[in-house]
């Protein structure tokens, strides 16, 4: 059911079993699964807005309310100050759209206007190789999650095969018998495919299960309750505190705080936002905040360009494009095939990873080697309720036109090998200069095996505190090159197994 933060002022504490701060992919997932054990889900959201449009119907005018300004602002610095000065609250500088595209302080959060494409962590992503840490668990152990998130999202076709391979319906092999085209074969990379999640089911607060959206159901979702502080001690959280705001739709101010006592709290509120309430409540060690990362895109840097007619046929070419793939895969919206290096290439070559489309790639998306100076920390600065802001700093690796030059001419030589081209390559410098970060907000809690290597454990517990857990791709210990939100739910699947045996054991 909705309710609101000024419904609980001045009562006692509200009690709970699970308090999950966010109402984006991460938060209404877990939510779903613990519900459907039976347990006891409080959500809070810090907007105001529900239903501007109608009872759970897309956000469209949200922004009327939105309050990025008083409560997401702060210093954005590196190269946010270059390409993206004003990457907490808005799109980046490049575009005209004012309305925030890379953080949304509503009810849904960035599934409000995300895309939908899908497709999992690559099994190397998981693994340590030479920049890259490696996470205390691997692709085997979140498979049996993906294949859920498949059926909770509405994914076409299985995610095993017959004979037992996982990721099997996001292969070009897949893919290729059920449209009668061919694989692109190109030495060192694969054909990788990516589905789009069915439109009924993008916004999360809006998608229905069981005839029922979220804000329908028996969770207590609770909008205009932004969290403020975490109080814990002897390696517990105790109490959240939760502020409210009044109804002045342009210029809103504090109203007054409540309390809420849960056995079990999981921030769920996005790479940055998590970040920044596990600072203010000073919980953690000094690696909260680092490694802050993403899949940057670099629209118009023409990076690197190739004829594709000189070395893929048509029907390898037809697979590796954007396409509607026809009413039998309804309602699934689209399909993109797109060259990647091989786990294997990754293994042998030591580099991150890329898209390739049959031309090459013009806009240069790519996966980002973990920096640890890149970083989200506290400003001076205050917010509505006198805390203080975000300070976000994106400082690339240095060996990031290393990495460029070397996937480049990896690409140009797989392509010369089957007596194509010429590849042209651009600059790293054209690439740097256009370079934003497309949404896809990485790291500052990483998965670790240890507290000397992240914030949270493999089963995302933050390290010392017993009942304190972080969802969502700020958990991400490198980046892959996979968009993140199917992860994300996969591991808020794994989540919330892990929670239920935990609170139903006592």
């Amino acid at each position: 059911m909705i309710e609101y933060g000024k419904d609980y002022l001045h009562r006692d504490p509200l009690k709970t079993q699970v308090c999950i701060v966010g109402t984006g992919p991460a938060g209404v997932t877990l939510a779903w699964f613990l519900l459907d054990q039976g347990i006891d889900v409080t959500l809070i959201e810090g907007s105001r807005v529900f239903n501007p449009t109608g009872p759970d119907q897309p956000v469209k005018h949200a922004y009327s309310y939105n309050e990025n300004e008083l409560l997401y602002n702060g210093q954005a610095l590196g190269v946010f100050a270059k390409t993206e000065p004003q990457f907490l609250i808005r799109p980046n500088s490049k575009t005209q759209n004012s309305s925030p595209q890379e953080r949304e302080r509503i009810y849904g959060g960035t599934s409000t206007h995300w895309g939908g494409q899908s497709r999992p962590l690559d099994e190397v992503t998981f693994e340590k190789r030479p920049g890259f840490p490696g996470w205390p668990i691997n692709r085997q152990d979140l498979d049996p999650y993906y294949d859920k998130a498949c059926k909770f999202l509405g994914l076409y076709g299985n995610y095993y095969s017959p004979k037992g391979i996982a990721g099997y319906n996001f292969t070009g092999e897949f893919w290729a018998k059920e449209l009668g085209l061919s694989v692109a074969q190109l030495e060192g990379f694969d054909v990788d495919m990516y589905q789009f999640v069915p439109g009924v089911n993008l916004q999360f607060q809006a998608r229905q299960v069981g005839g029922k959206t979220i804000g329908q159901s028996k969770a207590r979702v609770i909008l205009n309750a932004s969290l403020l502080d975490i109080e814990h001690q002897n390696g517990s959280v105790q109490t959240l505190t939760v502020g409210v705001m009044d109804d002045n739709r342009l210029q809103p101010t504090e109203l007054g705080e409540f309390k809420i006592s849960a056995r079990v709290v999981v921030l769920a509120c996005g790479a940055v936002a998590n970040a920044r309430q596990l600072l203010l409540s000073k919980i953690g060690n000094d690696l909260v905040g680092r490694y802050l990362s993403a899949h940057p895109i670099a629209d118009g840097a023409n990076a690197v360009q190739v004829d594709p007619d000189s070395y893929l046929t048509p029907a390898e070419q037809q697979l590796l494009s954007y396409q509607d793939p026809g009413p039998k895969y309804n309602p699934m919206r689209y399909l993109a095939g797109l060259l990647t290096p091989s786990d294997q290439a990754l293994r042998d070559h030591k580099f991150g990873s890329c898209w390739f489309g049959p031309g090459g790639t013009d806009n240069f998306y790519h996966e980002l080697i973990p920096e640890y100076k890149s970083q989200i920390t506290l400003a001076e600065s205050k917010d509505l309720f006198h805390r203080k802001q975000t300070k976000a700093n994106w400082i690339l690796h240095e060996g990031e036109p290393d990495n460029f030059k070397m996937l480049a001419d990896f690409f140009s030589t797989a392509v010369s090998k089957k007596k194509g081209g010429p590849v042209t390559i651009g600059s790293w410098a054209a690439i740097q200069d256009r370079m934003v970060y497309n949404g896809h907000h990485l790291g500052t809690t990483r998965m670790a095996a240890t507290e000397q290597e992240g914030v949270v454990d493999r089963n995302l517990k933050v390290f010392k505190l017993d009942n304190l857990y972080v969802a969502g791709s700020s958990v991400w210990a490198s980046p892959g090159i996979s968009n993140p939100t199917f992860s994300i739910v996969a591991f808020s699947i794994r989540l919330a197994d892990h929670l239920t045996q935990r609170l139903k054991a006592g």
